[in-house]
């Protein structure tokens, strides 16, 4: 009888024992089967917001590239713009340049040209001075020689009037193609002391290259009355 109890005072034991740890994992079950949700949820909220920060910085990349494709494109318009504006600059120069060294070379030319002309009617003029006073008659040089030296006293000293001769000149250098008289001498000094107000010495020099008249030279005006320099002026 006391075994019977016994036993059953064991199973009774047993079975409460069992509902007391079926209570417990199930308890256990509940609450992690709740703190499993709540990390679901939890993940869930998480991935979500990843993926919503995942958009936005898949957008704002997108949104980058754009904006650096556009500024790219625009840079590469704006340099394309710039060369093709420095390439028609250069062009510009290089053609004002070619046309300057053109105008420069022609320029050049016509000078090189009129050098050339002036030199051959210089050297014509001075071969035919040479011509005309080794051909002319001695008598013929001096009768002209003689009648220039006079038109060059009666008028050509009106000059000098208009004109002011410093006060340090006080001498007048005459270049003549023959010996002055004392006459002519006389003359010309009368001329000068009239038209500069006072006497200066006279400088006599002969030069038959002149081949008739005579120039004569106050200070840094000159007066030229000769054959040579009428045939010089006609050639102009």
């Amino acid at each position: 009888m006391l075994l019977a109890l016994l036993i059953i005072l064991q199973v009774f034991i047993f079975s409460a024992l069992i509902v007391l740890f079926r209570k417990i994992m199930t308890k256990n079950v509940v609450s992690a089967t709740q703190h499993l949700e709540e990390m679901n949820q939890d993940f869930q909220q998480k991935e979500h917001e990843l993926n919503r920060q995942l958009e936005e910085a898949k957008q704002k990349s997108e949104e980058m590239i754009a904006s650096a494709q556009k500024e790219a494109e625009k840079l590469r318009t704006e340099i394309i713009s710039r060369a093709e504006q420095e390439r028609d600059n250069l062009l510009q120069q290089a053609r004002v340049r070619s046309e300057e060294v053109v105008q420069q070379a022609d320029k050049s030319r016509q000078q090189l040209l009129a050098e050339v002309d002036e030199k051959i009617a210089k050297e014509a003029v001075t071969k035919a001075c040479e011509l005309i006073e080794g051909t002319l008659p001695k008598e013929f040089k001096q009768l002209v020689h003689a009648h220039w030296v006079e038109d060059l006293i009666e008028s050509g000293f009106s000059r000098l009037e208009r004109l002011r001769v410093p006060d340090d000149v006080e001498e007048t250098k005459i270049v003549s193609a023959f010996a002055l008289t004392d006459e002519q001498r006389k003359r010309i000094a009368k001329k000068l002391g009239d038209s500069l107000g006072r006497q200066v010495k006279l400088k006599e020099e002969v030069d038959p290259k002149l081949v008739a008249g005579l120039v004569i030279t106050i200070g840094s005006l000159v007066l030229d009355g000769s054959l040579d320099n009428k045939i010089r002026e006609k050639a102009r």
